[in-house]
């Protein structure tokens, strides 16, 4: 039975085509070195969806978030790296999530956030839930700093409650936000950056552990789809400039950020 491989973190509609290209071209290396795998559509998958899928044997490699890893997905699936994304990513791979307030809060740093009302795309998201909680606990430690969060859903879900008043702050990966500048500005028209989080590695290029290649010949494959001249454009359109080996030690220290997101930020049920 085919294997699927995925990129389902940044697959807009303004991008997909470009998206396909790059997978296409992923596919079709993997497929040289012997696996039978096919592209796959995780798009359109809640994040609950989506962790089954990542730990399912019907997934060969995807594109997951960090956090997911290393709470439910070591058991199953191995880093391979990470893209490195134009302007945001360090040459290791890493960046850091924007933090943003609504236009008319009056906030211009992450102190002035007293009895704001945060929102965050799920609890299980290293760039949309720990990276806030960090950011607060940067000016506090009191948990009832901010009122208790939202739930977003994801990004734009997030994004759409500040621009509708209901929300004030978020935690943004800053990929997403890059693409959502370029392709949808008038959803984050008026929205100010006050501050940052910790320097986290992007989102994680993950593979089953059934696989029958190595990984090092995995990471050499993708490191030639990157290499390939007549993928530039899809490159450019996405913001992504290459790949960076990564493997799971890389997120581990994520760890104490989710300790210390919990004093300020604790999920709750």
């Amino acid at each position: 039975m085919s294997c699927s491989i995925s990129l389902p973190m940044y697959d807009f509609d303004e991008v997909q085509t470009s998206t396909a290209a790059l997978l296409r071209l992923i596919v079709g290396a993997v497929r040289e070195l012997g696996e039978d795998v096919v592209a796959g559509n995780a798009s359109d998958l809640e994040h609950s969806s989506l962790t089954a899928y990542w730990a399912s044997d019907e997934m060969y490699m995807s594109q997951s978030c960090g956090l997911p890893y290393l709470e439910e997905l070591q058991e199953s699936v191995d880093v391979l790296g990470t893209f490195l994304w134009d302007g945001i990513s360090d040459g290791a791979g890493n960046y850091r999530t924007v933090i943003v307030v609504r236009g008319d809060h009056e906030a211009t740093e992450m102190k002035e956030l007293r009895g704001a009302r945060p929102v965050v795309s799920n609890t299980q998201s290293l760039s949309g839930w720990c990276s806030l909680g960090c950011a607060l606990a940067g000016v506090t430690n009191d948990p009832n700093f901010v009122q208790p969060y939202l739930i977003g859903h994801n990004h734009v879900g997030s994004i759409q409650l500040l621009q509708d008043g209901i929300a004030d702050v978020a935690s943004i990966d800053p990929a997403t936000f890059q693409l959502l500048r370029r392709r949808r500005p008038a959803l984050v028209h008026g929205l100010r950056t006050i501050g940052d989080g910790p320097l986290t590695p992007a989102t994680p290029i993950i593979v089953n552990k059934t696989r029958n290649v190595s990984l090092d010949k995995l990471r050499d494959a993708l490191h030639q789809v990157f290499a390939q001249d007549s993928l530039t454009t899809a490159m450019d359109d996405i913001g992504i400039v290459g790949f960076v080996n990564l493997d799971g030690d890389d997120y581990a220290p994520v760890h104490e950020l989710v300790a210390l997101a919990e004093t300020v930020l604790p999920r709750r049920e």
